[in-house]
C-alpha cells in the first residue's frame, strides 16, 4: 500500500490539480478485480479542504464529523484507557510495592503527570469525580511514596467496575472509516475530504490544533484508511511541513511540485525543496539518536508499537523523492532550474548524498488550451492528450518506484530525452494542438 505525498512551496501552483490528475492517472494504470479500492485520494487540508468540491462530489460525513468523534468519543476513551493502565499499577504498588518493577512505575508516573485532562470530561463517567480529584493531587506527587496521597480516593475506586464502563464505551469509540470515504465512480478513484460546515468552523480550527485529537486523527488514516486502497495519494497542504508533518514518516513517495512559471516560483520552489530535506534529515536524526519530542514522538511510538522499530527505520530510509516539473513553456528551462538545483545543493554540502536519490518523475507543459493554473482543479486526464502522456509517465514511475527515471545527478540532456519520450519536442506539439483549435 504505496503512500505518495505530493507536496509544492506554495499555495496557487496547481498542487491540486496534479493531486488529482496523478490520482486518475494511477487508477487507469491499476487494474484490480474491485476497483473501489485501488486509490484514495486524500486532501489534507484539514482546514479548508477543495477537492470534494473541486469535484463536484459532497461526501455527507467530511473531516468535521471526524474531529467530533475524535473529540466527544475517541479522545475520551483513549484518555480512560491509559487512566485505568496507570491507577491499575498505582493500585498494585501501593498494596504491595514488592510486586511493580521500578521502571514500570516510574513510567505510570510520568503518563499520570503528563497527561492533558483539559480535553477529558470527567463528568461522562460515573466515577468521574473521583478521577477529577485524583488530578487535583498532581502537583503534589513528584515520587512514587508520594502516591500515599491517592490512597483514600484509589480505595473508592473499584477497578473492575472501570474496566467494565471502559469496555462499554470503547464499542463504537472510533469512527468508521468507511463513512467517510467516498468511491468517485466517473473517475475511479475513491477521495476522503469534504467541505466544513459554516457553523462547525470555530470548533473544527480549534481542535485540529490540538496534539492529541492529531494524534488520533493520524492514527485513522494510519491504521484505517491507507490499509484498504492499493495506493494513498495525498493533496499535503502548502509547504508540505505542517502541523501533520509526523505523517511524513509513514510516507513512501514524495512528490515535489517544481514550479517553472518564472524565475521567482523557481527559486522558491528550490529553496521550498531544501527545506523539506533539511526536515527529513533532521527527523532521521532525531529518530536514530532517540532525541524525539511531543508530537512527533508519540506518532512515532504508535507506529513502532504497530510495526516495529526496525520496519519504521526503513520507511524512512527508503523514502523516494521525486520533482514533477509544472508550468513549463521551454525545454531549457528544465536545464536551467537543474543547474541551479544542483550548485544550491552543492554550497550546502547536501548535493553529493541526494544526486542519486533524488529522481525526475516528470514534467507538465504549460497548456495553452487546458491552463491549469487558471483552471484550479480541473481533472484534464484523458481529455487532453499530451497532458494525459505526461500524468501516465508520473503514474509509472509511481507504480515502478522510479526504476528507470533519471536523477539529479544525471546529465540535462538524458533528463530531457526522458521527458520527451514518445514526443517530438512538447513546445511544437503544443503549438499545433493549439493552432488546430484555433
Amino acid at each position: 500500500m504505496p503512500i505518495v505525498s505530493i507536496i509544492g512551496p506554495k499555495g496557487g501552483i496547481g498542487k491540486t490539480t496534479l493531486s488529482l490528475n496523478t490520482a486518475a492517472a494511477l487508477t487507469r494504470a491499476l487494474p484490480a478485480p474491485t476497483p473501489d479500492n485501488r486509490v484514495c485520494l486524500v486532501d489534507l487540508d484539514l482546514r479548508l479542504p477543495t477537492i470534494s468540491s473541486l469535484l463536484d462530489s459532497h461526501p455527507s460525513k467530511t473531516f468535521y464529523d471526524i474531529f467530533e468523534i475524535l473529540a466527544n468519543k475517541t479522545y475520551q476513551v483513549d484518555f480512560l484507557r491509559t487512566l485505568y493502565h496507570v491507577l491499575t499499577w498505582f493500585k498494585k504498588y501501593l498494596d504491595d510495592p514488592s510486586l511493580v518493577q521500578e521502571e514500570k512505575l516510574a513510567q505510570c508516573l510520568a503518563i499520570y503527570k503528563n497527561l492533558n485532562s483539559d480535553l477529558f470530561r470527567f463528568s461522562d463517567f460515573s466515577f468521574g469525580y473521583l478521577l477529577y480529584e485524583i488530578f487535583l493531587h498532581r502537583g503534589k506527587i513528584q515520587t512514587p511514596a508520594q502516591l500515599k496521597i491517592l490512597e483514600p480516593l484509589l480505595a473508592q475506586m473499584d477497578i473492575k467496575e472501570f474496566k467494565k464502563e471502559l469496555m462499554s464505551h470503547e464499542a463504537n469509540a472510533w469512527p468508521v472509516v468507511e463513512e467517510f470515504i467516498k468511491y468517485i465512480e466517473e473517475y475511479g478513484f475513491s477521495i476522503l475530504g469534504g467541505e466544513i460546515p459554516v457553523l462547525g468552523k470555530k470548533s473544527h480550527r480549534r481542535r485540529i490544533n490540538e496534539p492529541e485529537f492529531l494524534l488520533l486523527f493520524l492514527d485513522v488514516l494510519n491504521g484505517g484508511v491507507f490499509k484498504k486502497f492499493n495506493y494513498i495519494i495525498l493533496d499535503t497542504p502548502a509547504g508540505g511541513v505542517n502541523h501533520l508533518s509526523s505523517l511524513m514518516n509513514c510516507i513512501d513517495h514524495v512528490l515535489f511540485v517544481f514550479d517553472l512559471s518564472n524565475t521567482i516560483a523557481i527559486n522558491g520552489s528550490i529553496d521550498a525543496l531544501h527545506s523539506f530535506i533539511d526536515y527529513y534529515e533532521d527527523f532521521y536524526d532525531d529518530f536514530v539518536a532517540g532525541r524525539l519530542t511531543g508530537f512527533d514522538k508519540a506518532y512515532v511510538d504508535r507506529l513502532i508499537a504497530e510495526e516495529g522499530e526496525q520496519a519504521v527505520r526503513r520507511s524512512l530510509e527508503n523514502k523516494k523523492m521525486s520533482i514533477i516539473f509544472n508550468r513549463c513553456q521551454e525545454e531549457k528551462e528544465i536545464s536551467r532550474s537543474m543547474n541551479q538545483l544542483r550548485e544550491y545543493l552543492d554550497t550546502l554540502d547536501k548535493y553529493e548524498k541526494y544526486k542519486n536519490r533524488i529522481h525526475i518523475a516528470g514534467m507538465v507543459p504549460h497548456h495553452k488550451v487546458i491552463n491549469i493554473t487558471n483552471n484550479r482543479g480541473a481533472l484534464f486526464y484523458d481529455k487532453d492528450r499530451v497532458l494525459t502522456d505526461r500524468l501516465d509517465q508520473v503514474a509509472k514511475n509511481i507504480i515502478d518506484r522510479n526504476a528507470g527515471c533519471p536523477f539529479l545527478g544525471s546529465s540535462n540532456k538524458e533528463i530531457e530525452g526522458y521527458l520527451a519520450q514518445g514526443w517530438k519536442g512538447f513546445t511544437r506539439k503544443l503549438h499545433r494542438v493549439a493552432s488546430s483549435l484555433g
